[in-house]
């Protein structure tokens, strides 16, 4: 950590407590700028812990003395329950003269500890925008200084304080909201007028609470409001020059313990400063612009028993993907896959021959804990013990490296919430598998034209294995430079042969031109059945009207049985389903994975992407040589206009305008965009987060999407930075599982929904997840969001189920009907794949 400032400094120290929110980083972020602002070292002036993180005593007697104002944070729950405010009441009560801002649930808290009461608001509102207007006699002044009468704010609540019954001799108000929300009534969408106390101060005390959230990316004027904290604290009773917070009461932060679990789990294999342990053979081959890439897959890899293909199918759709595709195999020379589940808490490496038969390379039983005992911390060993390659940056940023997923359920070991396991095959499928790759295809889209990067590692005997890593680990990657030379160019020898042959026959025909779509009618079982759902949606909005979450997603689980001459029991068979899906449904992040040994399979046509980082010497990186992580989730949705049409451009011009305007799709929008930037905010340098893109319309095949784009600058994954070693597995970690899945507050909410989802046996698995790549070009990853995904679960006598998971976001505007629709929209998106592979299969 920085070294404490010589020179006794004038900025306020400030506490800020985390109820287990999703927003609380974007406090921390308001609270960083201004001490830059100031000149004043954010580590020195700025403490965070959460609720129950220390015994009031700690907290009384060890932090408090070097404390000088105290920032509350929003979260789920009410302040009147112990187990959602912590140690915030004492907080309150007890810290005498320290002043106190308390943002939503810490707003609410104020106002019960001096006698008010705190009810459930008639219209809950979630990620919409209101107007407040300051009361006269604090306008212009106290903490509301340099902030006009009336301004636009972002609101998250369900509860509010009550005018019934307010302690005027205790409480003034100071602001209060005014004009109209919108709420769901009557069976519509309705305006209803808005007049809930949105900031109060104490009479005599400096305490200030703020119903609604200065901190949300579309609230007006939140850092003047912080501003004006911190000068109200300066003049404080108390407040003196100080010599910043003492290093060892920053070792009691929540980033500093956060970092201490991190730092134990990276220890060994983490590369030493400037070491390669790869050198890179690689050829360029140019590729026609029309190129079909599903026959150049299966003529490079179709006979693997375990094929890996990332794939930017649609690469230019809506200008977010990559625009790079990886083809590989997961067996054969050089390669090792990782597999983990959750319940068994078991890692088990695997090495596979190109025959399918395997090997057992390692195998261990994880301790568990918050001291580095996580699958996560185990992988980012592996992934520091494996990285670094001798070469410049490249035009495609994978270079070899793992590949492959984590399931939802590996949120159990980064969120400290009880469940997890449950693979997508009713246990079968891993939590999370990842296959080293050190030898692949990795095809430029960007380029024009297009061209395929033959490359092979081959490792630097003078770092292999010299750094503690595993033994097993010497095996990885090519045996020699000529061993990496010749595959590098019979592979190539093998595009040119393919590329000089007569193109591939045409795409077979869609399902609705094919009579054996019709004949052969699959059979779809949900885990939930639509009453069920629409009984779990209305338990969401009851949950959501009593303050325990902004916005719940909720999912369903539908099993599909292909019939036995369909049968997916194969990698070719495999290949040949992804096919039609992909045909169906191009997308920037399409993706296949075949476990040949498990005859367990992915097949995933998502559009979103969930994170990508960059390093240095890509063309977005940090000014330290550091990383630059962008996410760029999905909220909001529509079904473009049919073509052929004379009036469809006009129709979809309508139609994608109407998204834009959405006030609900705007609202789920924002609420997880402000999430993104919360989690973000946990590893980005000074919480140095941006929103490049909030809420455009991004239009795809066969319907328009509302896509924002947060990203943020991470120090080099070899800095100490923020007090703790952040690496590419670190990153991900942080951020998983995806808030565009979960919904806010992202703890609270995902266990909402394990009793909402119970009865869907197996759980999401792999469903809800993230897929893509770490390369051995460190700092650059990127991972897919798993949605549009079909899951294959193993094949019988009767034939194969293949699990399809579809759902969407709840808030206090859902239709349920409308939900259980768009579940359908969204299913019948991956079955009309499924059916296009039936159909063809059954006519073979």
């Amino acid at each position: 950590m920085p070294a404490i400032a010589a020179e006794p400094s004038s900025f306020p120290r400030t506490l800020l407590v985390d109820n287990y929110d999703s927003y609380t980083f974007n406090l921390l972020h308001l609270l960083t700028t201004q001490c830059r602002l100031h000149n004043a070292d954010p580590a020195q002036h700025i403490l965070v812990i959460r609720n129950d993180q220390h015994p009031w005593a700690t907290v009384r007697d060890r932090i408090l003395p070097h404390i000088d104002n105290i920032v509350i944070s929003p979260g789920p729950g009410t302040p009147e329950r112990p187990e959602d405010f912590g140690i915030c009441m004492r907080l309150i009560t007890d810290a005498l003269h320290r002043p106190v801002l308390g943002v939503c649930l810490g707003h609410q808290g104020i106002a019960l500890a001096f006698g008010a009461r705190v009810r459930r608001c008639a219209v809950p509102v979630h990620g919409q925008t209101s107007t407040i207007e300051v009361a006269a006699v604090s306008e212009g002044s106290g903490i509301f200084r340099h902030v006009p009468g009336r301004f636009s704010v972002v609101r998250y609540h369900s509860l509010a304080v009550s005018d019934e019954g307010f302690p005027h001799g205790e409480l003034e108000v100071l602001a209060r909201a005014s004009g109209t929300v919108k709420a769901w009534a009557d069976g519509r969408l309705a305006d209803v007028a808005t007049q809930e106390i949105m900031a109060l101060r104490h009479r005599r005390r400096p305490l200030f609470g703020l119903q609604f959230h200065p901190e949300s990316v579309c609230s007006e004027h939140g850092a003047q409001l912080v501003a004006n904290f911190h000068e109200i604290t300066c003049g404080a009773a108390g407040f003196r020059r100080h010599g910043g917070v003492p290093r060892h009461v920053q070792a009691l932060s929540l980033q500093a313990a956060d970092a201490r679990a991190w730092r134990r789990g990276a220890a060994v294999g983490r590369p030493a400063e400037g070491a390669a342990r790869w050198r890179l053979v690689e050829r360029t081959v140019e590729l026609p612009p029309a190129c079909r890439f599903d026959a150049m897959f299966a003529r490079l890899f179709g006979a693997s028993r375990m094929p890996v293909w990332l794939d930017s199918a649609d690469a230019q759709a809506g200008g977010g993907s990559g625009g790079m595709s990886v083809m590989a195999s997961a067996c054969g020379p050089g390669s090792a896959t990782v597999r983990y589940g959750v319940a068994s808490r078991a890692v088990e490496v695997l090495a596979f021959d190109e025959a399918g038969a395997k090997t057992v390379l390692a195998a261990e039983r994880l301790a568990g804990g918050a001291d580095g005992g996580s699958f996560w911390a185990w992988m980012q060993r592996l992934v520091d013990c494996t990285g670094g390659v001798e070469a410049a940056p490249l035009p495609a940023a994978f270079v070899g490296g793992w590949v492959g997923y984590f399931g939802y359920g590996m949120r159990a070991e980064c969120m400290g919430v009880a469940g997890g396991g449950g693979g997508g095959g009713g246990g079968r499928l891993p939590d999370a598998q990842l296959a080293f790759v050190g030898r692949c295809v990795v095809v430029d889209h960007a380029s024009r034209p297009p061209r395929a990067h033959v490359r092979a590692l081959v490792a630097n005997g003078s770092s292999s294995g010299s750094d503690g890593s595993p033994a097993w680990t010497a095996g990885l990657g090519s045996s020699s430079a000529a061993d990496a030379q010749a595959w590098v160019s019979a592979t190539c020898g093998e595009i040119a042969q393919w590329l000089g042959e007569p193109a591939p026959p045409p795409p077979a025909p869609e399902p609705a031109s094919n009579p054996a779509a019709s004949v052969l009618p699959l059979t779809v079982r949900p885990a939930l059945s639509r009453s069920a759902y629409l009984a779990a949606i209305d338990e969401a909005k009851r949950l959501i009207s009593r303050g325990e979450s902004y916005e719940v997603c909720l999912t369903n689980r539908f099993a599909v049985q292909l019939p036995q001459a369909a049968a997916v029991c194969s990698a070719r068979r495999m290949l040949a389903l992804y096919g039609a899906m992909r045909r169906r449904n191009p997308a920037p992040f399409g993706a296949l994975l075949w476990l040949d040994d498990l005859r367990l399979g992915v097949a995933s046509c998502s559009p979103e992407r969930f994170l990508c980082a960059t390093a240095a010497g890509d063309k977005a990186t940090g000014p330290d040589g550091g990383r630059v992580v962008e996410m760029r989730p999905i909220k909001g949705t529509c079904r473009r206009a049919p073509p052929g049409l004379a009036a469809s451009a006009a129709e979809d011009a309508r139609r994608r305008e109407a998204l834009r305007g959405d006030v609900k799709e705007r609202a789920e929008n924002l609420m997880i965009v402000d999430l993104i930037r919360h989690d973000l905010g946990w590893i980005a340098r000074d919480g140095a987060v941006a929103v490049a893109a909030l809420m455009d319309v991004e239009s795809y095949a066969t319907v328009h999407q509302m896509v924002s784009t947060v990203r943020a600058h991470v120090p080099p994954s070899s800095s100490e930075a923020n007090g703790g070693y952040v690496g590419d597995v670190g990153v991900l970690a942080h951020c998983f599982p995806p808030g565009s899945m979960t919904g806010a507050p992202k703890r609270r909410t995902t266990q909402i929904i394990d009793a909402l989802e119970d009865n869907c046996q197996g759980g999401r698995g792999v469903y809800s997840g993230c897929l893509g790549y770490f390369s051995a070009c460190g700092g650059r990853s990127d991972w897919s969001v798993v949605i549009r995904t079909a899951v294959v679960e193993g094949a019988d006598a009767s034939g194969t189920c293949v699990s399809v998971g579809a759902g969407g976001a709840l808030t206090a505007l859902s239709d349920p009907k409308a939900e259980w629709a768009e579940v359908e929209t969204k299913l019948h998106a991956a079955l009309g794949g499924i059916e296009q592979y039936v159909s063809e299969a059954v006519l073979q």
